[in-house]
């Protein structure tokens, strides 16, 4: 019985947090940039794995960039014919050999190899696109003292049932855990591409995340473990909303199997750091740590709704209490999940995809 009780009340809290944190936001002012000059050098990394010619729209977008310090970096892996170069003074590609066959060890390459000169790395997948002012903006929010910024990403594709799905949930997370942390003077969490990491910073996490390769062969969600480490050190993870990634969406059920896979091995993995983490922001009285902590120690979503969705029917059997408390608290998350998308102006297309979530899950 007190094991129903404590998580009927942990599912109640995480319920009702998304719809709790809008409205503490609107209490404070939003942050503002200051004018400076300082300006930051990037190296811009793409990771590409077997897929040859994914790469060359963002390269040709970054290339247009309205920002004169930056170089491209292009790691090809598992490509045995050769890449079609395409020759510019801003861009150096490496197509390693043997097979690095892995994302970090990819990432690795570029941080070993890099010119000396950069300040500041910023990962993009191969099928992202950039507006012209992308790089512009990020170095705004590094001059005025973020080591680590997260970018705004929006669904390059949303034609067809999964992609507009898939499209609906980065509609929803990129306010709900970027924005709205960053809004109430903690952190944005990391989306994995379109970030931008102070060297030094990104090289000591990728340094551990090789020696993780090294041992277990495979490492799952490196984006996962370097928000943690960011926030543990004390850094605050700037969102810049204005630095627009276009990021392709799922367009098969396959696809989305695959992925939610990785995200719930990567949560269940990560929960512990996060749960540590809890502990270290409440023991310092550090509202970054803590309201960070909190907000990704929440269960993915499908899981939390239906872990939620037994406790309410076994609590008719158990304590009508909680029956009207999950239940109530499950009506307030689906209200919460409708303003999170209005507020942050999600296309009508991809709401008209809200009756289509059992699909997805």
């Amino acid at each position: 019985m007190i094991l129903f009780i404590i998580i009927s009340c942990i599912c109640s809290f995480y319920l009702l947090f998304p719809l709790l944190s809008p409205f503490i936001s609107f209490l404070g002012g939003k942050f503002k940039l200051k004018d400076t000059e300082l300006r930051a050098d990037f190296a811009c990394v793409i990771t590409v794995y077997k897929e040859k010619d994914i790469a060359w729209p963002l390269v040709r977008a970054l290339l247009a960039q309205d920002y004169p310090n930056y170089h491209i970096y292009l790691v090809a892996d598992g490509i045995n014919e050769k890449m079609d170069l395409m020759e510019h003074e801003k861009l150096t590609i490496y197509q390693p050999k043997p097979f690095l066959n892995s994302k970090v060890a990819s990432l690795g390459l570029v941080l070993e190899e890099m010119k000396e000169r950069h300040s500041h790395v910023v990962v993009f997948d191969p099928d992202n696109l950039v507006p012209s002012h992308f790089l512009r903006v990020i170095s705004k929010f590094h001059a005025n003292g973020f080591k680590a910024v997260q970018g705004k990403r929006i669904a390059k594709n949303i034609a067809g049932t999964y992609a507009a799905l898939d499209a609906l949930g980065e509609y929803y997370y990129d306010f709900a855990v970027r924005n709205l942390p960053f809004q109430l003077g903690s952190s944005s969490t990391i989306a994995g591409s379109g970030m931008s990491i102070e060297k030094n910073l990104y090289r000591e996490n990728i340094a551990k995340e090789l020696l993780t390769l090294e041992k277990r062969g495979v490492v799952v969600a490196e984006d996962k473990s370097l928000q943690s480490e960011l926030v543990d050190q004390g850094h605050i993870i700037a969102y810049a909303g204005a630095a627009i990634i276009f990021d392709e969406k799922i367009t098969g059920a396959e696809q989305i199997g695959r992925q939610r896979g990785r995200w719930l091995n990567s949560y269940f993995g990560q929960l512990p750091e996060n749960l540590k983490l809890i502990g270290k922001g409440l023991m310092k009285m550090d509202w970054n740590r803590v309201y960070f902590a909190v907000m990704t120690a929440m269960p993915p979503m499908v899981v939390l709704v239906g872990l939620s969705g037994l406790l309410a029917i076994l609590a008719l059997l158990v304590n009508w209490i909680y029956f009207f408390l999950l239940t109530g608290s499950l009506i307030l998350f689906a209200l919460g999940f409708l303003l999170l998308l209005l507020l942050n102006k999600t296309p009508q297309k991809v709401l008209l995809a809200i009756p289509k979530i059992p699909l997805f899950v």
